[in-house]
């Protein structure tokens, strides 16, 4: 960390470009993995020692960007303006993991003094997913919340609901703090009306996670720019997955799940949103059902179901499910420290860790974000604030995020001087600098094709196709039937035709 940091410096210094980013001194993921009760940000500080780095100049300065992109100034944090409570002794933030929290708790006491054991998080003890419906019971118990994290799926659904989210203009949240980030985030931080409501610490690009060991034995593939050639379509894709099914002895499918498959596929593909007009439109599945049948059928797309107990083990050279598949569809989230692909891997020391590399894949895409905000019961207004802006809008904040976690933060002038630096050295991969692959992706990145309901499309989806994989129903419009007929159970203020 503290060498990217003088990497960063020196850079700006040669070029003499320094424009100072001023961060006001006194934020998801989407992981969606379960986690421990409900604790406090001291509990967490072990895994925060890392990034209690000494107060150097250097790592003082202001975060330039030497690839072609750097920071404008953006407003310091305004006052709340006075209509949520203020004073309370905790600041609770309602989240499904801490995988991502933990590691904001010494970054947001650094950038605003704030008493790291004043933050408390508590956990529904669900997933990403079904969070979404978690909250809301947790809001009707009446429990202390200021502030939670929502995923991508559903954060519209809160952000349009007044009693659920307060604008971030009451806390001193202004959108002119964004100028540095990517514009979808704020789109998707913005209620229908245009107000916003939300802000995401992170732009969460896909790629695809390989087996860069079985890719030479199967392949003879040696770099990822050597895989990509191989897989930089869906038609060269599934060629590849038939000669990795063959050369591993009909054992190894090419795709971790149906469910990676359709987040690459959905988001790399589909062109309009599911509802229009009030209606759905089934047009989006596009041909995935049939390109998902015949691929499952031929032993190229694994029988696990995401975030079931045998998907990530797959990725694991021993055990039951070793070799089971070649790679898995991860966005940032997914390849961050302590995220899924470490999890794939066995963790450190597994039996395949540092093993894989990442590739773009088929299509550039993306799988979900995470969006803060706050709730209107607060009372915690400042110190909401103070967290917001530190992990959204603070660019040294930012990096250092970038440093300790290796997530992908929402500021294109952090991600552009990383880049850059060529000093990340992800050692899930090997080495390999993960953000030189999905730096352009992010930028491609559109989320206008959104609606609230996309939690319950695609989970619906995903189920349909998973029955009609394994036999549950017999023909492509049954599966599509079944997912109509699930749409019109699940989401009653659509119209399903």
């Amino acid at each position: 960390m503290n060498k990217l940091k003088r990497t960063l410096a020196l850079m700006a210094a040669l070029a003499m470009t320094a424009t100072a980013f001023v961060g006001c001194g006194g934020n998801d993921s989407s992981s969606t993995s379960e986690s421990k009760a409900e604790s406090s940000a001291e509990d967490s500080s072990e895994a925060d020692a890392d990034s209690a780095e000494d107060s150097t100049a250097e790592e003082e300065s202001s975060v330039e960007s030497a690839a072609g992109y750097t920071n404008v100034d953006v407003p310091a944090l305004g006052e709340p303006d006075g209509s949520l409570k203020d004073g309370g002794d905790k600041l609770t933030i309602l989240c499904w993991n801490d995988d991502d929290l933990k590691y904001m708790y010494d970054i947001v006491a650094d950038a605003t003094g704030m008493d790291k054991s004043m933050i408390n998080y508590k956990n529904v003890g669900s997933n990403g997913t079904d969070a979404n419906e978690q909250y809301a019971q947790v809001f009707l118990s009446g429990d202390d919340v200021d502030l939670y994290f929502c995923d991508a799926d559903w954060n519209m659904a809160y952000q349009n609901n007044d009693e659920y989210s307060a604008p971030l203009s009451a806390v001193g949240i202004s959108e002119d703090m964004y100028a540095n980030a990517y514009d979808y985030t704020v789109a998707m931080g913005k209620d229908k009306n245009g107000v916003l409501k939300g802000a995401s610490w992170q732009a969460a690009a896909g790629g695809y996670a390989y087996r860069a060991d079985l890719a030479e034995e199967y392949l003879g593939v040696t770099s990822p720019e050597d895989m990509q050639a191989q897989v930089g379509s869906w038609d060269d894709f599934w060629k590849t997955a038939a000669t990795v099914y063959e050369k591993s002895g009909n054992t190894t499918a090419m795709a971790d799940s149906l469910g990676g498959v359709w987040r690459a596929y959905s988001n790399g593909n589909r062109t309009k949103s599911w509802v229009n007009d009030g209606k759905l439109d089934p047009s989006s599945v596009g041909d995935f059902i049939s390109m998902a049948k015949e691929n499952f059928d031929k032993g190229y797309i694994s029988g696990a179901t995401q975030w079931s107990d045998d998907w990530l083990p797959q990725g694991q050279s021993d055990g039951a499910q070793a070799n089971k598949t070649f790679g898995f569809f991860f966005p940032t989230w997914a390849i961050a420290k302590g995220g899924s692909l470490e999890q794939a891997e066995g963790g450190e020391g597994g039996s395949t860790y540092g093993k894989y590399a990442l590739c773009e894949g088929p299509t550039s895409w993306f799988w979900g974000g995470t969006w803060i905000c706050v709730y209107p019961k607060t009372d915690n207004a400042k110190e909401a604030g103070q967290f917001i802006y530190t992990m959204t809008a603070d660019a040294d904040a930012m990096q250092k995020y970038v440093d300790v976690r290796g997530d992908f933060v929402n500021n294109k002038g952090v991600m552009s001087a990383t880049t850059e630096a060529g000093t990340n050295s992800n050692p899930l991969f090997g080495g390999q600098d993960q953000f030189q692959i999905l730096f352009n992706s992010a930028d491609k990145i559109d989320m206008s094709i959104a609606s609230e309901y996309d939690a319950k499309i695609n989970t619906d989806l995903q189920n349909a196709v998973q029955d009609y994989c394994n036999g549950v129903t017999a023909s492509e419009d049954d599966c599509l039937n079944a997912f109509l007929d699930a749409i019109a159970a699940d989401v009653t203020d659509i119209t399903v035709e």
